[in-house]
């Protein structure tokens, strides 16, 4: 599970710095263009997966054990901050990447079919 959460907050991270980036994109020159993006995606990955990875497993510890003592059972609750660490991380992805806000979409669905 690590490892995901890791993945998709590179993606993150990846697609908030290619939004910024999007402004210096030069058709006249892609080749410069493209190798900017490379550098700016190896710059974004390689120290995130090293760095964070040390501190998401201690950080999954942590939430290993104050979920074990909220649900009463590790299993359940590894998967409960599991998935709440994805949906947030899906949350802030749809914002970057289509300018959704799924809290607001959410409630104008309740109110919708209310």
């Amino acid at each position: 599970m690590v490892i995901v959460v890791v993945i998709l907050l590179a993606e993150l991270v990846n697609a908030y710095f290619l939004l910024i980036l999007q402004k210096y994109k030069s058709e006249s020159h892609p080749y410069r263009s493209t190798i900017i993006h490379m550098a700016v995606m190896l710059v974004i990955y390689y120290p995130l997966i090293t760095y964070l990875d040390k501190y998401l497993k201690s950080g999954s510890q942590q939430l290993v054990k104050q979920s074990q003592t909220i649900t009463k059972n590790r299993n359940l609750g590894m998967l409960i901050g599991f998935t709440a660490v994805v949906v947030l991380i899906w949350m802030a992805l749809a914002k970057i990447w289509y300018d959704a806000d799924m809290v607001e979409d959410l409630e104008r669905w309740i109110n919708k079919t209310l």
